[in-house]
């Protein structure tokens, strides 16, 4: 199956799922939650495809999904991109993509981690984010980067960036987590619950 097809099949059932996960920053801290939903104009960052700026993809964000389900996007038109699949350029967008078809498995995950973001930002990227969640493969136990943001006048979040480790290591403010569900057809079902956490 094309790569892309592939990537774009598990969107399609992530957009079915919300997550949401309950932080504390220690203790007598606030809590903070967050509410992770899915739309068609995340997968474009998803893929990295902001990276592909030698190649011709559409500009609007939301016809993205639409053009790799009918076959207009595939991995035949982004893989004559410089940048696809070239580590000495700085970002290998095939590498990228191959894990999207993985994102829900990352954030089912045991091993996983939340950091605050915002104070990071012109250390060592130009992502902009609120959060860094760190999760690891159980096949091979490398990181996974998933970056999210709060959706502009919503109280959802997004995905703004996510990758695999490569040559740099991401960080910022620690973050215990209290509660974490997934949602799937407003049925919340718990992942994980600190023993010393009880909703108010």
């Amino acid at each position: 199956m094309d790569l892309l097809v592939r990537a774009a099949n598990a969107f399609i059932e992530l957009k079915k799922v919300k997550y949401r996960i309950v932080l504390s920053a220690g203790r007598n801290k606030p809590i903070e939650e967050i509410l992770i939903n899915f739309c068609d104009t995340d997968l474009y960052h998803m893929l990295g495809f902001q990276y592909l700026s030698d190649i011709a993809l559409p500009r609007s964000k939301k016809r993205i999904l639409p053009e790799i389900i009918k076959g207009t996007i595939s991995e035949g038109t982004i893989s004559k991109s410089k940048f696809y699949d070239n580590d000495q350029l700085g970002h290998n967008i095939k590498n990228r993509i191959e894990k999207v078809a993985y994102i829900e498995q990352f954030l089912d995950s045991d091993n996983y981690n939340v950091f605050i973001f915002k104070d990071q930002h012109n250390i060592c990227t130009k992502i902009k984010s609120d959060y860094l969640i760190v999760c690891r493969e159980i096949s091979s136990g490398n990181e996974y980067y998933i970056f999210i943001r709060r959706r502009k006048g919503e109280d959802g979040y997004n995905i703004v960036s996510c990758f695999p480790k490569e040559k740099i290591s991401y960080w910022g403010g620690k973050r215990y987590l209290m509660l974490k569900e997934k949602i799937i057809n407003g049925v919340p079902n718990q992942l994980f619950k600190h023993p010393n956490y009880e909703e108010n």
